[in-house]
């Protein structure tokens, strides 16, 4: 699978894309990419789990306690699976939602 070089790589790519977000200038295929870059494991689903691991990727703190990255998931995990999915995940987006967590 992918080695340490890789989730360096992915959260370069997450800067970028939050760069897009936050001028306004997303459209599908980055706000998919955005989304990929925290589904690591491409099953649709964004975990507490994976948000954990980007967030530390990045630095920062919020990574590294679950209980933050919980409540991140459940301020915009619309259906309670307490997972955040592609569709939660865009609506948060186009509703200035990028605002609400660190890197979202």
């Amino acid at each position: 699978m992918g080695g340490a070089g890789e989730g360096e790589a992915r959260a370069s790519d997450l800067e970028a894309e939050e760069i897009k977000i936050d001028s306004g200038g997303f459209g599908g295929d980055e706000l998919r990419d955005a989304f990929e870059v925290f589904d690591r494991d491409r099953d649709g689903l964004i975990t507490v789990e994976e948000l954990g691991s980007v967030l530390s990727s990045l630095g920062l703190k919020e990574g590294k306690r679950m209980e933050d990255c919980k409540e991140m998931i459940r301020k915009v995990d619309a259906d309670g699976d307490g997972m955040v999915n592609f569709d939660e995940f865009r609506t948060m987006m186009r509703n200035g939602g990028g605002k609400l967590l660190p890197v979202f």
